[in-house]
This record gives C-alpha cells, structure tokens and sequence, in this order.
C-alpha cells in the first residue's frame, strides 16, 4: 500500500501518528490483482499451509441443537453442549493430557421476561448463519429470515447456502462453507500474544485470519481477511490514525472504515479496511475469496466486520502481527 500526499509520504505519516489525525480521505496503494502495473507482483503464498485437525459436523443446513443436547469432537477430547441455562459451551472433556474444563462460552444472557423462562435453540440457518435463538419469544417465527427479536447470540457467519459447523480434533469449533472456507473459529483457536487487561487485534499472516480481543481475554469476533503474503513485518504494532473513506493511488478502488496501525520501509502506511471497490462500485474480490492473500500491503475485510473493528479499535490500539 503507497499513500501518496501533498508532502513527503514519510513526513505526512509521521504528522498523522502525532496528532492521531482522522483525515477524511487518504491515496492507498490496494487494488485488484489484475490492475497492478507490470512491475509489481503479488507474494507468492507458502508452499506449505498446515494440515486441518479432523472435525465432526455437529449441524449441517437448517438442522439444530436442543437444551441438553451436545457433540463430540472425532477424538473425543471436546464436547459442544447446549446447557439448560441456554449457555452453549465448548469443554476439554480429555484433551490427552488429562485436562479438563471450558474452554469457551456464549456467556449468561438477561432473560427478556423474568416470568417466562426462555426455551434456547442453536440453528445452523439455511444462509449460513449460526445463532442462539428464545424458541419461546414471539419473534422467533422469523428466524429464517433473521430472526433478531428473538436471538440470544449469533456467530454473524452470513454466507452462501450450505454452510457447517464442525467441532475438530484441535478443540476448534468453526463454521466453514461448502468449500471448505472457514467463517468463524472459537474454543481455544486465538493465539497468546501476551498482551493482558487491553483490547487488541491479531492479524494471523500465513492464515490471513484477524481476532478481536477484549480486556478481559475474550474474544469479541474473529473472521478470514485478504491481506499480503509477505507484509507486513510481524511485530507489535498500535492503531495510529482511522478515516471512514479512502482511495487508491490510482483512483480507481475506494475503501471505506481505514484503520491504520504502521508504515513500511518506505513510509507507506498500511491498514485494515472493507472490500475494494472500483467501477461502478463493483468490489474487486468476493466475501467468498476473503482468507486468500489479494492485497498488496493492506488487510481487507468484510464490509460489516470493517465497519466493527472501526468503531471498536481507538488510536493507540495494539495490533500484532504473526507470520
């Protein structure tokens, strides 16, 4: 990505991470593969990616989860249960080392009417979207099509038909399209990079997968991103400067939701974003294509989730990158 200002772009980046600026529209150096001048090529990615854990469909398409019931992973080191107090836990029942415990949780929600319990269900939905719904709310009528007025919790998966969600080996649980495309990870996939009592982000290089984490450990959301094979350069970095649009060097992509947190070598500043789009506001890669490497220095994201690390991150927000 190659910011080019009305000043040196060195000199402009530094103003920009002094005074925490949020300029309304910046020159970025992120577009579609195929508009790339002929001296820039995109990283190769690596020539090894790692083996997936088995995994075990706990609900495929339209299919569900009722009060009591729960899954196993293929090894039987992990059960996914739907707890009567409408908790869906994930558990370590053996993990081969004798551990054992909970490893992630939906956490408790407030009753809507303390006189009427509520009747939990987890439903994969046709269009992809894992949720908790109140069977017992009125709204809940509509959850095939959304369903909001009764959901307790939602994984905010949207995709194409045909979407699982599997419980692996590894004590992941994640939900993954018909291609094999992950969506969505929990139980104990996000990595410790030793940053306690602070929110902060991790941007996984090599699995082009970005985490949300909270002061308190947990993990607000975590979804696949296109980003560069190569950069940026792993390391502790902070959010230096954010603005809701920005353009390419060549006028040809906008992006919106820019959230900036380091330059390269060169000064150039590098950031996540939504989806490119270009003409006539046509995006230049899919929703489907995000997890692929596509950008040239930047992280793309969906638009939603571009839009929720926006509002969520502050300046000064650490970032890590791992390679």
């Amino acid at each position: 990505m190659l910011a080019l200002l009305g000043v040196g772009p060195a000199g402009a980046a530094g103003q920009i991470m002094a005074l925490g600026a949020e300029p309304s529209q910046q020159w970025h150096y992120d577009f579609d593969a195929s508009w790339q001048p002929a001296s820039v090529a995109l990283a190769d990615p690596p020539d090894e990616s790692p083996l997936a854990a088995p995994a075990a469909i706990v609900l495929g398409p339209g299919e569900y989860l009722s009060v009591g019931q729960s899954a196993t992973s293929p090894n039987g080191w992990y059960r996914l249960t739907l707890e009567p107090d409408g908790r869906l836990v994930l558990r370590a029942t053996d993990d081969g080392l004798g551990l054992y415990g909970a490893l992630w949780s939906t956490g408790p929600y407030e009753p809507r009417d303390p006189d009427r319990p509520a009747m939990p269900l987890l439903l994969m939905r046709a269009d992809g979207e894992l949720a908790l719904y109140d069977t017992a709310h009125p709204g809940f009528g509509e959850a095939g099509s959304s369903g909001e007025a009764a959901q307790l919790w939602t994984a905010d998966t949207r995709s194409e038909s045909g979407a699982l969600l599997l419980l692996g080996d590894d004590g992941v649980m994640s939900v993954v399209t018909p291609q094999g495309q992950a969506l969505w990870r929990s139980g104990n996939a996000a990595p410790d990079v030793g940053i306690t009592r602070s929110r902060h982000v991790i941007y996984d290089r090599r699995g082009q997968w970005v985490w949300l984490v909270d002061a308190d450990g947990s993990v607000i959301d975590n979804y696949p991103v296109s980003g560069h094979a190569e950069s940026p350069a792993p390391g502790h970095y902070a959010v230096t400067s954010k603005s809701e649009d920005a353009i390419s060097y060549n006028w040809l992509v906008t992006m919106e939701h820019m959230v900036r947190f380091t330059i390269d070598e060169e000064g150039d500043l590098i950031g996540f974003h939504s989806i490119p789009r270009g003409w006539k506001d046509r995006p230049v890669q899919t929703e489907a294509e995000l997890g692929e490497f596509g950008s040239l220095g930047c992280v793309r994201q969906r638009d939603d989730k571009a839009e929720r690390l926006y509002e969520w991150a502050s300046i000064g927000t650490p970032v890590v990158v791992l390679a």
